[in-house]
C-alpha cells in the first residue's frame, strides 16, 4: 500500500484536480481543525503509533475536541493503539483489528472526502475530493466496522 499511496502523492504534485498534498505538521493540523465545524460523523482506520511522531499532544486533543463538538467518531486500529485511549468519550467508539495487521497509514473517511496520512511518505497527507472514492472507502469501513467485535 505504502507503493500506491506514494503513487498518488506524485500524481498529485502533478495534477491539483481533487487532489491536495500536506507537506507540514502545520498543513495537517489545520487540515483536522478546519473541518471541525462541516462534520457529523467523523471515521478513520489509523496507525496511531505512526501518528504520535508527528504531533501527540495534538492528537489526543483532537481527540476530545471532535468528543465536544458532539461527532459521532468511529475509529479501527491496531490492538497496541488502545494504550492511548486514556479516556472514556461519549461519542468516540473504537474496534481493533487483530495483531497480523501492521498498517502504517491512516485514513479519516468524511463526508466528501478522504485524507491518507503516512509519515513515512515524501507528503505527510494527502486529500482527495472523489465522491466515488469517498463511498467507496465508505462503505469498506462500515462493512470492516460491522465484522469487528466490540472491544472491551
Amino acid at each position: 500500500m505504502d507503493k500506491q499511496i506514494q503513487e498518488l502523492i506524485d500524481k498529485a504534485s502533478k495534477e491539483s484536480k481533487g487532489i491536495m498534498v500536506l507537506n507540514t505538521s502545520k498543513q495537517l493540523k489545520d487540515f483536522y481543525l478546519s473541518n471541525l465545524e462541516n462534520y457529523k460523523e467523523w471515521r478513520a482506520i489509523a496507525s496511531i503509533e505512526d501518528w504520535l511522531p508527528v504531533d501527540a499532544e495534538f492528537l489526543q486533543g483532537f481527540r476530545s475536541k471532535l468528543d465536544e463538538k458532539g461527532i459521532n467518531t468511529r475509529v479501527i486500529f491496531k490492538k497496541e493503539g488502545l494504550k492511548y485511549e486514556t479516556e472514556k468519550m461519549e461519542n468516540r467508539h473504537v474496534k481493533v483489528v487483530p495483531d497480523s495487521y501492521r498498517f502504517k497509514s491512516s485514513i479519516d473517511i468524511l463526508d466528501d472526502k478522504i485524507l491518507i496520512m503516512n509519515p513515512h511518505q515524501t507528503a505527510l497527507g494527502l486529500v482527495v475530493e472523489s465522491k466515488v472514492l469517498v463511498d467507496i472507502f465508505l462503505d469498506v469501513f462500515d462493512m470492516l466496522w460491522e465484522m469487528l467485535p466490540e472491544e472491551d
